[in-house]
């Protein structure tokens, strides 16, 4: 990658099966993972999805329906998943490979 070339974006999700989607730089995610387990009061997923971590400030202001309250102070972590019917196969590929899971 050279200076003049843009950055990397991946399209994020709140959840696997919600339609709104938000694109950010691929730098802002970490802890790549495969889950299987939704955490919360969500149903179980069908499949494991690949999900990652990012900061809520990394996202436009109400994007994925996420709107900041005072508890816990933002920035504050968001999961997010990433589907591969979203982002090109090399972008996919390439965050698959980082994964844990």
């Amino acid at each position: 990658m050279t200076a003049d070339s843009p950055p990397v974006t991946v399209r994020v999700r709140r959840r696997w099966n919600t339609p709104e989607l938000a694109e950010l730089s691929i730098d802002k995610l970490w802890d790549l993972r495969f889950r299987d387990d939704p955490g919360g009061v969500c149903r179980a997923l069908p499949r494991g999805f690949l999900f990652a971590y990012v900061w809520c400030d990394n996202l436009p202001s109400g994007a994925l329906g996420h709107v900041c309250r005072s508890d816990p102070p933002a920035p504050h972590e968001l999961l997010v998943c990433i589907l591969p019917t979203d982002n090109s196969s090399d972008v996919y590929e390439v965050l698959r490979a980082n994964a844990r899971g």
